[in-house]
């Protein structure tokens, strides 16, 4: 199979030096307040006119500080007892064959090639690869389930 190669878009700017600092920030999906910056490179900040109009948008990144795979994980914190191991692609784990990340956040601001945005779990300067706007028409099935060992989710 031919190599992929990506070349990022932009850059993460956060507080966050190393993926430790992030397991409660992971945790909190949507309900996390941490405000990030998203630095898009100049040459494709026309690709931004319109985005100010989402409330929400996917940030696609990749892990460049994660150094190693698990095929099979802890779907959760450590804090969380009685949570099956299962499949790293049941789970959200950041220890994955290919170390991208996927995450919906809130787009608090565009100014000019920066985006200000509620509740990124990125590393300071990982590299963006792309960004998506949230569309509920193509991004909220209508009805859904998910795996028990998610559970917790619903009580933070």
């Amino acid at each position: 199979m031919n190599s992929i190669n990506f070349k990022p878009i932009g850059f993460i700017i956060s507080r966050f030096k190393n993926p430790k600092e992030l397991i409660s920030l992971c945790e909190k999906g949507l309900k996390a307040k941490t405000i990030s910056k998203i630095m898009i490179k100049k040459r494709y900040e026309k690709g931004l006119i319109g985005l100010n109009k989402f409330s929400h948008i996917f940030i696609i990144y990749f892990l460049d500080k994660i150094n190693k795979a698990e095929l099979f994980t802890y779907p959760g914190p450590l804090t969380i007892k009685k949570l099956p191991k299962v499949g790293v692609f049941a789970s959200r784990s950041q220890y994955r064959p290919n170390p991208i990340a996927l995450r919906l956040v809130r787009l608090l601001k565009v100014e000019n090639n920066i985006l200000t945005v509620k509740g990124l779990d990125g590393i300071n300067k990982s590299p963006v690869l792309d960004i998506k706007p949230y569309v509920p028409g193509f991004d909220r099935p209508g009805k859904t389930k998910s795996a028990y060992w998610y559970g917790w989710l619903d009580k933070n």
